[in-house]
């Protein structure tokens, strides 16, 4: 290893030493050298590495801590070299402090873009995700310490300012980090892991765009968005998957996102899977960017249509055509979750028109024997057994002892008349006064996310760049 290039880490850590956070030396020769910085070195050199992480105090200079970490982890080439690195990434996860951050957000997307090199080559997402959600979980709780702080503003400038407070640096804002912990959540496929992110990132709320994100802000706002419905989908929570990917429509722009296809493909499955029926854009998504998504969707458009004939074999059917298709926009298995799902839409429409059917009738009218559930040798008991499996009090199965189960007869009640509590899993309704509780909490949580939606239309209204 030459002198200069282990002198090139000595230079940054004195440069950091002589110009601490808060200063005007920190934001006129740290920063520029942050922002410009490449690596020195060819490959991993643990002497030179630990020597300068030794050096530096990550309470006083966690950036450049931070920028020696990322260059660790992406020169490393064995187990040992990474194991080495995620000693670094664990102190950055218990110790890294907030107000150094904003200074250099550039090196927060290094960081986060060199874990998910290592997430990718080692396989070990769900190592990189639990880093990542402790280290998120440190900075939100910081964040969120800032929120409500008044501001300085003077004259006629405090109004706005106090109308921006809640989207500007204050309060919880996405960085980077944010972005690539629900990312390799996803990858890592954990349910416990799905869980802890669900509870310390996705149901965070977020205050604003704040000043943490290195890219275009309205990328990292689609793309954490995008993200926090896949978490969602994972807890099997279709409801709130739906309102994160909403969100990836909310911000105006010139042009649709490749993002946006993602997310409204994947929108259109979820929407079957939940509901039965074609998801819906935002109605405030731009006419002129909702038919360049529609000329993007590759059959899932149609697919979505075809629930409308309550033909189950078509649906089937499509799917299947659909496979390859589906399979190369990494969707194959959400459109497996929809196809389990597929049969209880088609058995509650035909509640609409009858009251009771037989096992066969409804076989006949739903096409139930076109779906991979129908066993060839049973396909009347494995419809029986879906139902039963359903555990919708409005949809029961009545089969005395002795009788075939295509003789069984299936009654629908009327949904209300039952007062099934929603697919939450909370507990039957009794009265009306517990179904009106039900839809005021559903009217505030609507009401909220208006409000949010608000908050940030004021934001963009008020921001230069949009």
């Amino acid at each position: 290893m030459s002198t200069e290039r282990a002198l090139t880490y000595e230079n940054l850590v004195s440069t950091a030493q002589a110009a601490p956070a808060g200063t005007q030396a920190f934001q006129s020769t740290l920063v520029p050298l942050l922002k410009n910085w490449r690596t020195p070195l060819g490959a991993f050199h643990a002497q030179v590495l630990g020597n300068a992480l030794d050096a530096v105090d990550l309470q006083t200079a966690a950036l450049v801590f931070m920028q020696i970490t990322a260059d660790a982890l992406n020169l490393a080439t064995t187990a040992e070299h990474v194991d080495m690195a995620f000693i670094a990434v664990t102190r950055i996860s218990r110790e890294v402090d907030l107000a150094q951050l904003a200074g250099c957000p550039e090196v927060m997307l290094r960081l986060a873009q060199a874990l998910e090199r290592v997430g990718r080559e080692t396989q070990g997402h769900v190592r990189v995700c639990e880093a990542l959600v402790e280290m998120v979980g440190r900075i939100n709780t910081q964040m969120a310490a800032t929120r409500g702080q008044p501001t300085k503003a003077k004259g006629k400038s405090a109004s706005r300012a106090e109308s921006l407070a809640a989207n500007s640096n204050q309060g919880v804002r996405l960085t980077p980090l944010h972005t690539e912990c629900l990312k390799q959540c996803v990858l890592a496929r954990r349910r416990e892991l799905h869980q802890r992110v669900m509870r310390d990132v996705v149901q965070v709320r977020l205050d604003a765009f704040g000043d943490l994100t290195a890219q275009s802000r309205a990328r990292a706002f689609m793309e954490y968005h995008l993200y926090a419905g896949m978490v969602c989908v994972g807890l099997d929570d279709l409801e709130l998957a739906q309102q994160m990917w909403h969100l990836v429509f909310a911000l105006p722009a010139r042009h649709a996102s490749m993002i946006q296809v993602i997310a409204y493909k994947r929108l259109l499955i979820v929407g079957l899977a939940a509901n039965g029926q074609k998801a819906r854009l935002p109605s405030f998504f731009a006419g002129s960017h909702a038919r360049v998504l529609d000329s993007n969707m590759m059959g899932y458009i149609a697919l979505a249509d075809t629930f409308a004939n309550k033909s189950m074999a078509a649906a089937v059917a499509k799917i299947q055509d659909l496979q390859a298709v589906l399979e190369k926009d990494e969707n194959w298995g959400l459109v497996g979750r929809t196809m389990h799902l597929l049969p209880r839409h088609f058995i509650r429409r035909v509640g609409s028109t009858y009251s009771s059917v037989r096992i066969a009738q409804l076989m006949a009218i739903t096409g139930f024997s076109a779906h991979p559930l129908a066993r060839r040798d049973d396909p009347y008991g494995a419809l029986v057994q879906y139902i039963q499996d359903m555990r919708d009090p409005s949809v029961t199965v009545e089969q005395e002892a002795g009788v075939a189960a295509k003789d069984a007869v299936v009654r629908f009640l009327d949904a209300q008349a039952t007062m099934a509590a929603p697919a939450e899993g909370a507990a039957q309704i009794q009265n009306e006064q517990q179904w009106a509780a039900l839809l005021e909490r559903k009217v505030k949580q609507v009401d909220e996310l208006h409000e949010h939606l608000s908050k940030l239309d004021r934001h963009l209204a008020l921001t230069k760049e949009y």
